[in-house]
């Protein structure tokens, strides 16, 4: 399979027509139309159906998208390994409520002082972060602990911290005083829609506590989940990385929930463990969060209690 046809099959795929992939790829319609044939002749299939808003994807087409992006990197870390380059890429993954406290100066330190790395950035929710993990896409990922992390990966826990319940100024909250499950049950609640791991978490805490999940509003991103709870529209709950450097953050109370905390830990792909880069920013990240847990600044956490696995 020419991979130059697989990464032209997406441009055309994610653009979802031929004419808008060709200016972006400073080519001509024609010329993409031709690698488009060349590839489906080399595998047997259809991959696009033409019409008159563009092309769409054949059911075989679907396939192909949803396994090139893993192929193209994985052929790309075969040539950087092949081809002994100066720059190794390792990919990492990390949860949007660290954004602040950790991937944004994280990053920017690795790259002004690791130039023999080269960085790949992922943020997301933690079930895409681990979705994309088991494709192969990231090496490296901060993700919720988990019992049975599954095959191809390895796991460190590295903090815990309390999940805090958040609400607009005002209301009774302390962030020095534990609040009750059953406060947590009579709050009306702003989170993602399951399966985001904090929603998951409240939903079984909950359940545990002979308590009912009350829906104020299903929010999918955390900056909309702050901006409802500011405006006095309900509650939400978050780790305190979350809430690191808000600029509103005077805006919003907060306290923590007695019992209910989320431990997180850094995840390497055992396949990629080895090369020198993953080594470097897998032990720099760790790192990282280590120094600011003992610091301080990183409230409401500690070092995790559990052991390695």
């Amino acid at each position: 399979m020419d991979l130059d046809l697989v990464d032209c099959f997406l441009r055309v795929a994610e653009l979802g027509s031929i004419n808008r992939a060709a200016v972006e790829m400073e080519m001509t319609q024609p010329a993409v139309s031709r690698r488009i044939a060349a590839l489906e002749h080399g595998l047997g299939v259809t991959l696009l159906a033409r019409d008159a808003r563009g092309v769409r994807l054949t059911p075989a087409g679907e396939m192909l998208l949803a396994g090139a992006p893993a192929l193209l990197r994985g052929a790309s870390l075969l040539r950087d390994e092949l081809g002994r380059q100066a720059r190794t890429q390792v990919s990492i993954g990390l949860p949007f409520s660290m954004h602040r406290m950790v991937t944004a100066p994280f990053a920017a330190r690795e790259i002004r002082n690791n130039p023999a790395v080269s960085l790949r950035v992922y943020e997301g929710f933690v079930h895409n972060l681990r979705q994309s993990m088991q494709q192969g896409l990231i090496d490296v990922a901060v993700m919720d602990f988990q019992e049975a992390p599954g095959a191809g990966v390895e796991q460190t826990p590295l903090v815990r911290e309390h999940l805090l319940l958040v609400g607009p100024a005002g209301a009774d909250l302390d962030p020095t005083r534990e609040i009750a499950p059953e406060q947590v049950g009579a709050s009306p609640l702003i989170l993602p829609g399951r399966p985001n791991a904090v929603r998951l978490s409240v939903d079984a805490y909950l359940k545990r506590n002979g308590q009912k999940y009350r829906r104020a509003a299903d929010a999918e991103t955390l900056a909309l989940c702050l901006s409802l709870v500011k405006e006095g529209l309900g509650y939400t709950v978050m780790p305190y990385c979350a809430l690191h450097d808000d600029p509103q953050l005077a805006l919003l109370a907060r306290a923590p929930i007695q019992g209910l905390a989320i431990t997180w830990s850094l995840y390497v792909s055992s396949a990629r463990r080895h090369t020198a880069g993953v080594r470097s920013v897998s032990s720099s990240l760790e790192g990282e969060v280590q120094r600011l847990v003992k610091s301080g600044k990183w409230s409401f956490a500690q070092a995790a209690a559990v052991s390695r696995r």
